[in-house]
């Protein structure tokens, strides 16, 4: 296939793109133009210039796919060594930036402001906007870990996404953030903070004012809308999607969606009364 086209996830289509899909649902496709789909042999859309793949298994095909389209996120041979770190040759980098020892900065954007602790990796297509503090050991935009079997062998999808940092965000230490997967970004909104050992998965989107205390976790594809706060030790299962002012007790999890504002505590997690403003941990606006 040529170069030219490119794999999506399906709401981010477009011309050119190729995308799988493993339902039934023929409204989930029906925004789908110019694009090729991998979809299941049962599966027959009516969809103009739309070219069809029919596969027992879409998925892998798609992943198989994701090696021809691979890239090089760090490429070495592209960083100098400058002042104790290293920073690719075309990163472009803002006023005022402080950068610690030990850093490795790929081909990324970092804009006014912001300061990178010591040994942080920054890998391409990543954006940190101005007034960012990300602290030791993080990493941004380290790819995560998606397979599916092929027989006995597990096939990798290799992940073509970036991550936006949004301004203002404090990043604690030994965070990781997944970068998107095909042609999203997980983004971090602006104000956010994580404290330490926070988890994000693969094409989160996370709103303003959010806080993630210590060694939270999020799978791949959560949507969290604004003014959230996660104790410490809370999960959040993939592709789940939070409404604003949730507010969730030590070790929570949340196994789905959630839209009633207010306090949840437990496994899995439940409603268990309104906020009000006044609760240990969390700050007062």
């Amino acid at each position: 296939m040529s170069k030219k086209q490119y794999l999506s996830v399906l709401s981010n289509s477009g011309d050119g793109a190729i995308i799988y899909y493993v339902g039934d649902n023929e409204d989930d496709v029906k925004h789908l133009e110019n694009c090729i789909l991998l979809c299941k042999e049962s599966f027959s859309p009516k969809l103009q210039n739309v070219q069809l793949i029919k596969s027992k298994n879409p998925q892998l095909e798609f992943y198989k796919l994701s090696e021809q389209y691979k890239k090089d996120y760090l490429e070495e041979n592209k960083l100098e060594f400058i002042n104790g770190y290293y920073l690719h040759k075309d990163a472009v980098i803002g006023k005022d930036v402080i950068i610690g020892k030990g850093c490795v900065i790929g081909k990324c954007i970092i804009e006014d402001n912001v300061k990178i602790h010591p040994n942080v990796v920054v890998y391409a297509e990543t954006k940190i906007m101005s007034d960012v503090v990300v602290e030791a050991n993080t990493v941004i935009g380290a790819e995560g870990v998606m397979w599916v079997w092929d027989n006995e062998e597990r096939v990798y999808l290799h992940q073509l996404g970036g991550v936006i940092i949004e301004k203002h965000c404090k990043i604690g230490s030994n965070v990781t953030i997944v970068r998107g997967s095909a042609n999203e970004n997980t983004i971090i909104g602006e104000g956010t903070c994580m404290a330490h050992g926070t988890l994000v998965g693969h094409g989160c989107i996370i709103g303003k004012n959010n806080h993630f205390a210590n060694n939270v976790s999020l799978g791949g594809g959560v949507k969290i809308c604004d003014n959230c706060f996660f104790s410490s030790g809370v999960v959040l299962s993939a592709g789940c999607t939070i409404q604003d002012v949730i507010l969730v007790g030590s070790g929570g999890v949340l196994n789905g969606n959630i839209e009633k504002p207010g306090v949840y505590v437990g496994v899995p997690a439940k409603w268990l009364k309104p906020y009000n403003g006044k609760l240990s941990g969390v700050p007062l606006r």
